[in-house]
Order: structure tokens, then C-alpha cells, then sequence
């Protein structure tokens, strides 16, 4: 019974539920619930509507305010109105812009300042033109009278470029190249330069000729390939090239300067450097020419190969290329700095003649000479000549003086005689630093020591005494019975 009650309220409570609500039930205000859940959902759009009226109310102030005049700290700080720009477009400001535009910026450039007013030129008076006037006429060319001939491949072209920076004092010294890159002695197929230096002292005169050939001859000869490089029948053959290229300077006494191999990166390389090295310097040597050495220039403290190193102004800095064969700027120019020394040893500058100084200053050879302008504008000497205070007198006529140094009266005492002429050392002071005496060496004995040694005292002399005795003096250092003090017995030891 108890069970069908129970299944028939459950029927009940389920058809209450899925029974759909008429619209009287739903007047008589039988389900209170719906009225609400409506009263909530107009809240919400109300809410939303009241929201929505607010943000547009802000948006709204904030395009007045941006239409108004920026205040102090807008300006100051930044803020305010944005700008639009000349295109008629607005930059993005949020956060996914990518690019904001801006005006471009005039550049205002500050006009060139006039040229001060030279000084008026005293009558009479040439103005010498500066070196860096533009006004200056252009200075006299230097016809070149002294010919160097760089012969090699491509090291000889940086040998080249570097003696034109060192011979840059000497305008009348000119560098010509008879180089080829990747030649040497041994290829003559591919450059032969027996008959290139014929060709090179045909078209001109040489004065020096300079070699710096065989970084690319570590190979053996087209027509003997079974000889290996450096074998005895290889540098027979090498020695025989070497003095070929040799012989038109040796005949026409043309000085000759070759230019030793530098180490290389490859450990290999770098021996057969060392052995072209001695054949060449052999063979050089015998045709009377110079050989170079610059092989301790470009290696480190241990003699292996460094591509860093001592530069010519005392810094450090990388001499050679990546390639390990080739050198950089500086690197040739410390290469050409031993060729340079050898070449100065014979070869100096010329001056500049008064002619070429006339000839700059003054380029219209029919004008007048330029008078030399009043003695308060000749410039003063930056220093005074250089005396040598060590120097050997010398005589009127060139002579060395040989006349004896002279003493003064009231010099020439024993002691500046002994320590000016002679060179010898004074006595030291007694106590001094430099006195090596034995302390107390040269002080005088006690008296009771002499009284020790000395004879028993005599007999007393009678005034009857011959009368050429002479007496005795209060400070007569004898001992007498009266001066002599009374001598005390040392203690006894116990």
C-alpha cells in the first residue's frame, strides 16, 4: 500500500513538471518564478545599457579634450589631441600596430661661415702660399732620376706598395713592378722572367733592382718530374734559374737586393722556405749582390711562425693574411723596411734645389723674384743647434787642442793636484762611510802600554849638568818621575 502511494505522488510531482503553462496560468500568477527571471533579465540589459552610455559619454569628453588646445603638462610630458598627418591617415596607437609613421623632420643647416679676411701683404713682399691653401699653386712635379725594380710574384707586389710608402720623403725615386701572381723560377711555362727583366731594362733605365721571388717553387720541374723538390738535381737546376735572372743586373752593375722567404703557416712550407732561402742567399752572394734577411721579423719569441707582430711604430698588430703567405698593409710595409734600410745605405734624398723653392713660391718665371720680407716676420728656430758636450776640443783649424789643462795658483795644492790630475781618491774622513780602516787602527796607544815598553826611568840630572842638554819641556811626552801616573795592578780573576 505504502508503495502505490509513494509511485502515485511521484506521477503527480512529474506531470506538474513537463505539463506545458497555459497563458491564463500564467495570469493567475501560478508560477512566480518566470516573472524573476524576467525582472533579472531586463536588470542585466539595463545594466549593459547604462554601461554602454557611460563609456560613450567618456568617449565623448575625451574627443572634446582632444580637440581643445594641449595644457602645460600635456605639452611638457606629452598626451593631448592626435595628430594627423599630411596623407590623411591616423597612426595606430594600440597594441597591435606595427609601424607608426611619423612626420619627417627638417633639417636646418647652419650657413657656411665666411672665410677670414687675410692680412694685407706689406709692399714689396711675396706672400708664401700654405700647404693647405687651396689658393696655393700646385707643387712642382719631380721628374724621378732613381729607378727601383721590384721583380717576384704576388709578395712582390706588396713588397712594392711598400717601398712607395717608404721612399714617400723622395719624389724623385719611382718603384716599377715586374711582378706576376702565382710565378716563380720554376714554371717557366707559365712566366718566364728571363726575358720580362730584358724587357723591363730596355724600357728604361733601373738604378736598384729588388727580388722577393719563391714562395710558388716548392714543385718540381716540368721536364724532370722525377727529380723531387730540393734534391740535388732539382737545386742544381734551381741555382741555374736563380743566376739567369741574376746575370743583366751583374753585367750592367745594377746593385741587386733579394729579399728573403718569411716563414709560413704550414710547418712543411716553412722548411723548404729555410732551404730556398740558403740556395738563393748562396747564389746571391756570389753575383756580388745583397742578400735580406727577414725571417726574424715575422716569427715569434720561440721562431715559429706568428701572423701578429711588432709593426714599425711600436705597436702590436697583424702582419700577415689569413692565407698565411700573403702580408697586410703593415705587415708589407715592416717587409720593405729592410729593403729600405739596405737602399738608404747608398742612396740619399735629394735637397730641394733654390731653383724648385723659386719655382713653387713664385710659377711665373717672368715675374720678379720675391723679395724677403722685413726681419720681424722671418720665423724663429724651433731650437738651437745641437751641441755635443762630449766631444774632443777641436782648434781653430779643425785640429784636436793638445795644449795641457792649466791650474790655477790657488788650485794647485797637493790635494787637487792628486785628485784632479792624477784621479786619485781623497783620504776619507775619520768615522765616514767610505773609511774601511779597522776602527781604532790608527788612534793613539794608552799611556800605560807605553809605560810597559819603555826603559826604566834614568837618574835625575844634577845642575851641574853640561849646560847643552836641553832641558826638558812641560809637554815633553817621556815619562818622569813627577808627570807619570800611578800605575794600578789589574784585578784578579776568580
Amino acid at each position: 500500500m505504502k508503495r502505490l502511494v509513494l509511485c502515485a505522488l511521484l506521477a503527480l510531482a512529474a506531470a506538474a513538471v513537463f505539463t506545458p503553462v497555459g497563458p491564463g496560468a500564467q495570469a493567475q500568477g501560478w508560477f512566480d518564478w518566470s516573472r524573476s527571471e524576467r525582472r533579472g533579465y531586463d536588470d542585466g540589459y539595463d545594466r549593459r545599457g547604462r554601461e554602454l552610455a557611460r563609456r560613450q559619454a567618456r568617449r565623448a569628453r575625451v574627443d572634446d579634450d582632444d580637440r581643445r588646445e594641449p595644457n602645460f603638462f600635456q605639452r611638457l610630458f606629452g598626451g593631448g589631441r592626435v595628430q594627423d598627418d599630411d596623407q590623411g591617415w591616423r597612426a595606430r596607437e594600440d597594441a597591435g600596430a606595427v609601424e607608426i609613421r611619423r612626420k619627417p623632420r627638417r633639417v636646418r643647416r647652419a650657413p657656411p661661415a665666411a672665410a677670414p679676411a687675410l692680412a694685407a701683404t706689406p709692399p714689396g713682399v711675396t706672400a708664401t702660399p700654405t700647404p693647405g691653401d687651396p689658393a696655393a699653386p700646385p707643387p712642382v712635379p719631380v721628374a724621378p732620376s732613381t729607378f727601383v725594380a721590384v721583380i717576384g710574384d704576388s709578395v712582390a707586389e706588396n713588397l712594392a706598395g711598400g717601398l712607395e710608402e717608404g721612399f714617400a720623403d723622395a719624389p724623385e725615386l719611382q718603384v716599377k713592378r715586374v711582378t706576376k701572381p702565382n710565378s716563380g723560377l720554376v714554371r717557366a711555362d707559365y712566366f718566364d722572367f728571363v726575358p720580362a727583366i730584358q724587357k723591363a731594362i730596355e724600357g728604361g733605365p733601373i738604378t736598384y733592382a729588388v727580388f722577393d721571388i719563391g714562395v710558388n717553387d716548392r714543385q718540381p720541374f716540368l721536364d724532370s718530374r722525377k727529380d723531387a723538390p730540393l734534391s740535388d738535381e732539382w737545386k742544381r737546376r734551381y741555382a741555374s734559374r736563380v743566376d739567369a735572372v741574376l746575370a743583366p743586373f751583374k753585367e750592367r752593375k745594377i746593385p741587386i737586393y733579394w729579399v728573403g722567404l718569411a716563414a709560413s703557416e704550414g710547418r712543411r712550407a716553412t722548411t723548404d722556405h729555410i732551404a730556398i732561402n740558403a740556395l738563393a742567399k748562396e747564389r746571391v752572394e756570389a753575383a756580388g749582390g745583397t742578400y735580406v734577411d727577414v725571417w726574424e721579423g715575422f716569427v715569434d719569441e720561440d721562431g715559429a711562425y706568428s701572423d701578429v707582430g711588432l709593426q714599425l711604430d711600436g705597436q702590436t698588430g697583424r702582419l700577415r693574411l689569413p692565407d698565411g703567405v700573403h702580408y697586410t698593409k703593415a705587415g708589407a710595409r715592416k717587409l720593405a723596411h729592410y729593403v729600405e734600410q739596405e737602399i738608404r745605405k747608398v742612396f740619399q734624398p735629394k735637397p730641394a734645389t733654390p731653383e724648385a723653392v723659386v719655382a713653387a713660391v713664385n710659377p711665373d718665371p717672368g715675374a720678379a723674384a720675391p723679395q724677403p720680407g722685413p726681419a720681424a716676420e722671418k720665423p724663429k728656430p724651433i731650437a738651437s743647434p745641437v751641441m755635443v758636450l762630449t766631444a774632443p776640443r777641436r782648434g781653430a783649424d779643425g785640429a784636436l787642442a793638445t795644449a795641457p789643462m792649466t791650474i790655477t795658483a790657488r788650485d794647485a795644492s797637493e790635494q787637487a793636484t792628486r785628485v784632479l790630475v792624477k784621479g786619485e781618491a781623497p783620504d776619507a774622513d775619520p768615522g765616514r762611510m767610505d773609511d774601511h780602516r779597522w776602527p781604532g787602527a790608527e788612534a793613539p796607544k794608552p799611556a800605560a802600554l807605553l809605560l810597559d815598553k819603555a826603559a826604566p826611568p834614568a837618574e835625575p840630572v844634577s845642575a851641574k849638568a853640561s849646560p847643552s842638554a836641553p832641558p826638558l819641556s812641560a809637554t815633553d811626552p817621556r815619562p818622569t818621575e813627577q808627570n807619570a801616573p800611578a800605575l794600578q795592578s789589574p784585578p784578579a780573576l776568580r
